[in-house]
């Protein structure tokens, strides 16, 4: 699902690199690329419940874990980012450069973008679902100081209440806007989801976890065109949900195989997920550098399936070049034993990895 998730936000961004091609996949449904964040939402939430629950961690250690596992090679790329919007321009299709862009984008703030004023980004782009990513982190490390039970019914709570607020209340603030959206229960859908998980309560029987999946990637496309801050949830965020919930079933039933790629890919989408804006640019000048491009509908297809391709590529290389070995260091100094509960319906608990 990891990988799933982000080869779509790949497709996603690779749609309007190129203009002559843009309009062979433009509008309409082509937009669902954007889907693949509210599956990595669900999987954040779903990861982090089963985490806790496999591994007891105080509120300290487990935010520790988290910015070791996403502020390294997170600032590496904004970094990166940074320099080569200064030595290769043409490499990015919008870029301003301010001292207060890059710190507000390194430290998680959210702002307005200063070459797209309406819009709310970091210098690295992708990198506004992190701001989400570590508001859910602060909450859930305060949650942690709750009973158990408690948990996810708090932090549901707050997440509904904050969104409802968004809903009536015209925020200007760019923090207060953005952290108002609805998609943030999803990390609570995903928290329940791995509460069921572990309780074995999600062994649905082999059709219906299918049909689940069946339904949510063609829920997730076909409601594509009505997609608009307010219809998120509805869009995307339920067929992601649906979509998890069918492959862990499957999971809990060993009826999934497990393959090379697909686990390869998993590990790395951190990587192709961060570095992919850069790939995609370099691609992007060399297609037009070699002559490439041309409004054809299938040299526009011919370019998405290499960027894709290549993108994947450097971002496995990234993995394992950079990512992997910040992840050792930091294991090193956050590991603690993990404890593993069985679970009622199997052992698919032994599939999730904490370094999600």
């Amino acid at each position: 699902m990891r990988a799933f998730a982000a080869l779509l936000v790949v497709f996603h961004h690779a749609r309007y690199q190129i203009t002559d091609f843009e309009v062979f996949y433009t509008g309409g449904v082509w937009l669902f690329g954007q889907a693949g964040v509210d599956i990595f939402f669900v999987i954040s939430g779903f990861i982090m419940w089963v985490t806790t629950s496999l591994r007891p961690t105080t509120p300290g250690d487990f935010l520790r874990n988290r910015v070791v596992r996403i502020v390294p090679m997170y600032w590496l790329v904004t970094l990166a980012v940074a320099a080569a919007a200064l030595l290769l321009p043409t490499l990015f299709r919008a870029v301003e450069l301010t001292p207060e862009h890059v710190l507000k984008s390194l430290f998680f703030v959210p702002h307005f973008y200063p070459a797209a004023p309406t819009r709310i980004w970091p210098l690295l782009i992708p990198g506004w679902t992190l701001n989400y990513e570590m508001f859910f982190y602060l909450l859930f490390a305060a949650a942690l100081f709750l009973p158990r039970a408690l948990i996810i019914p708090a932090i549901s709570a707050l997440f509904a209440a904050i969104s409802v607020t968004g809903l009536v209340v015209p925020f200007r603030d760019p923090v207060l806007i953005f952290f108002a959206d609805s998609i943030i229960l999803e990390f609570a859908a995903g928290m329940l989801i791995g509460r069921l998980y572990l309780e074995g309560r999600l062994a649905l029987p082999a059709w219906a976890a299918l049909s689940a999946i069946a339904v949510g990637l063609v829920w997730m496309v076909a409601l594509t065109p009505w997609e608009i801050p307010e219809t998120r949830l509805l869009v995307w965020g339920v067929p992601a949900v649906l979509t998890v919930v069918g492959c862990l079933s499957l999971e809990l039933r060993d009826a999934i195989r497990k393959y090379g790629l697909l686990t390869l890919l998993g590990d790395a989408s951190y990587s192709i997920y961060l570095t992919h804006i850069l790939t995609l640019g370099v691609v992007r000048t060399a297609w037009n550098r070699l002559g490439l491009v041309e409004q054809d509908a299938a040299a526009a297809w011919i370019f998405m399936a290499a960027a894709i391709a290549i993108s994947a590529a450097a971002g496995i290389a990234a993995y394992f070049l950079v990512e992997a070995p910040i992840q050792r260091l930091g294991r090193r100094w956050t590991s603690r034993p993990l404890r593993r509960p069985g679970v009622a319906a199997g052992g698919g608990a032994n599939a999730v990895r904490s370094s999600g």
